[in-house]
């Protein structure tokens, strides 16, 4: 019997929260709206738009069903959450923090980070990366080579959205794919940006990027 009483409890707990959905998507307006299933043929209910997802926090809370229909549907992406890394630049001149300094490749556990350092035009090198490749299948999203930059020019990004149909030479990124703008980094991670050591970091950056610009072109100081 105290079997029996435990799977009737449960079937009763289950189908509470099958009828709580309903109740919520009827007082959230979602009830005429579809939950799920990406882009189909025959749409009787439009689906959201690109970015306009719904997000769906769950926690202590959460009443119904927790089914997340990706994609129409989300959790939230927050600040710490990391996926690959990414090359920081800044908005003001255009310069990228990295100066090829090959200690993110070296921390690196799977060995998924390589670069070439740029020369200038009298051939000597330069703190400046001419490439810089990251392969995405083989990076374990372990951060440490953003927590061992000295420049702070390596982060993590939160985009994880990064499956396709050919993965041989699109899943190596290079530099062009990997640099981001500082600004995109301060909307996607609100808080480090504004703490001290970032705020440090740039203005540490600040007063080198000159010398390193004169240095890349050549010009003596």
């Amino acid at each position: 019997m105290t079997i029996g009483r435990g799977v009737i409890r449960g079937h009763a707990v289950t189908l509470r929260r099958f009828l709580v959905t309903f109740a919520r998507d009827f007082r959230d307006g979602l009830a005429l709206r579809r939950r799920g299933g990406g882009g189909l043929l025959v749409d009787l209910f439009r689906g959201p738009a690109r970015g306009e997802e719904r997000v769906v926090v769950q926690d202590a809370t959460t009443e119904g069903l927790f089914t997340v229909e990706y994609p129409d549907e989300r959790l939230p992406v927050y600040e710490r959450f990391r996926v690959l890394p990414v090359l920081v630049y800044d908005d003001e001149d255009g310069n990228v923090r990295c100066t090829s300094c090959n200690i993110c490749a070296k921390v690196c556990p799977p060995q998924c980070i390589w670069m070439v350092q740029a020369k200038s035009p009298k051939g000597t090198v330069v703190p400046l990366p001419e490439d810089f490749f990251i392969d995405m299948d083989v990076c374990m999203n372990c951060g440490l080579c953003a927590e061992y930059c000295p420049f702070d020019a390596i982060k993590m990004d939160q985009n994880f959205e990064l499956a396709n149909s050919e993965r041989h030479q699109t899943h190596v990124f290079g530099l062009q794919d990997l640099l981001v703008s500082s600004a995109y980094y301060a909307q996607t991670h609100p808080e480090a940006w504004s703490g001290p050591e970032e705020v440090a970091e740039r203005a540490k950056v600040a007063k080198k990027k000159d010398r390193r610009l004169q240095k890349a072109l050549g010009v003596e100081a």
